[in-house]
């Protein structure tokens, strides 16, 4: 049976192309391009980031993606398999674990002293409710809807027309029916992020730097692979709705929805 990098390289030379060519036409160095031909992936923290170059690679050759993703992660699994035969069992040191449990101890000690000191008040103060903040991007929007029921309290009728000019946010959810859903990715860490159309070709593709964010407009179906989906929150026109997934998840072709909780 012929691997992912066998498979690959047969189908790039029946192409007559290069190891250049290809990297020129998918912005992929070499290097990944030469270990995919040649079977050296290892299963490690940048398997997702392989995954999605795999993706794109399979699919400029025209082979059948699904299948060649399915054999890889299997080729993966079973290399590190083979590999944890050869690791040595590390025996921990009774005095680190001591150690640790006194740290551990202290900590409880001193966060449960600065509670019952400062924070805890008979809970005679009034509770607020915990709410996401709005985003920057929405802050103006809301400002002018809150000023316009404001002006609204003042007066008994109000023309429709008028109603749309002096609030586009209120105007859109009252009279506008051809309203666009927008989704917003928004990293709490560090992740790399990879969204493809439905004709899996690739939208955006990106380490993600912490609270970074990434729009698009829902209708679209991106197919949304992630490195981390703890770390990636959805907003939905604003409205914060979860992460996409736990944290140490990995996100593999995954698709939103109007009505995404998490």
């Amino acid at each position: 049976m012929k691997t992912v990098g066998q498979i690959l390289s047969i189908g790039r030379k029946s192409k007559s192309l290069s190891i250049n060519d290809i990297s020129i036409e998918l912005k992929i160095s070499k290097s990944i391009i030469a270990d995919l031909e040649n079977d050296n992936i290892k299963n490690n923290l940048d398997i997702i980031f392989i995954i999605g170059h795999l993706r794109s690679y399979s699919n400029f050759l025209e082979l059948d993606t699904d299948i060649i993703i399915k054999q890889f992660k299997d080729q993966v699994s079973f290399d590190i398999k083979d590999e944890k035969k050869h690791i040595t069992p590390i025996v921990q040191n009774n005095f680190f674990k001591i150690e640790k449990f006194f740290a551990a101890s202290l900590i409880l000690i001193i966060f449960t002293s600065f509670y019952f000191l400062f924070i805890d008040q008979n809970d005679n103060e009034i509770n607020f409710a915990l709410v996401p903040d709005i985003p920057e991007s929405l802050e103006p929007i809301v400002e002018k809807a809150n000023t316009f029921n404001n002006n609204l309290s003042q007066n008994n009728y109000i023309n429709k027309s008028d109603f749309i000019n002096n609030s586009s946010a209120l105007a859109s959810l009252e009279f506008d029916e051809d309203v666009t859903t927008v989704a917003t990715l928004k990293m709490l860490n560090p992740t790399w992020l990879q969204l493809r159309d439905k004709s899996n070709n690739i939208i955006f593709s990106k380490l993600m730097d912490k609270d970074e964010e990434f729009s698009y407009e829902l209708k679209l179906n991106y197919n949304i692979t992630a490195g981390n989906g703890g770390n990636i929150l959805v907003l939905i026109d604003g409205d914060v709705r979860g992460k996409i997934g736990k944290y140490g998840d990995i996100i593999d072709s995954f698709v939103l929805y109007k009505d995404f909780t998490n």
